[in-house]
């Protein structure tokens, strides 16, 4: 895999952890919507496209070359490719990214204590600014 900044990879962490909750929380809630796990999934694809453009570490997850999962993302879908590699659905493939990437940060000295530390803190300044927001009534 390409070296990717730690700061970065810290974030990506970070986005999949955040994406992942979301999506588990509101699978376990009886209105949950398949829509917003769909747009959630999506938008964690979306990141991951953009840092990781050469596939590296998808294919890596998969268990492939780069190149062979190129090769294949022309004929299929990456949700058929992600099925076709065992994974149960898209869901568990980006928790496998996610910890793909938390390995790599272990490996660059990170400690299980400090990653934990650094996602509370963040929950805890997007559960503070979403409480201060406004709420708009139509």
């Amino acid at each position: 895999m390409k070296k990717v900044a730690t700061n970065t990879l810290a974030t990506l962490v970070l986005i999949g952890v955040m994406s992942l909750s979301s999506i588990n929380v509101s699978a376990l809630s009886s209105s949950s919507k398949s829509n917003d796990n769909k747009q959630a999934l999506r938008k964690l694809e979306k990141v991951y496209q953009r840092h990781d453009r050469k596939m590296e570490l998808r294919a890596s997850v998969l268990g492939v070359s780069a190149e062979q999962l190129r090769t294949q993302l022309r004929e299929k879908s990456l949700e058929t490719i992600v099925k076709k590699h065992g994974f149960k659905n898209m869901s568990s493939f980006y928790t496998a990214v996610t910890g793909k990437l938390k390995h790599e940060l272990r490996q660059r000295g990170w400690s299980e204590k400090k990653l934990e530390e650094r996602v509370q803190k963040r929950m805890t300044r997007l559960t503070a600014s979403l409480r201060t927001q406004p709420a708009f009534s139509v």
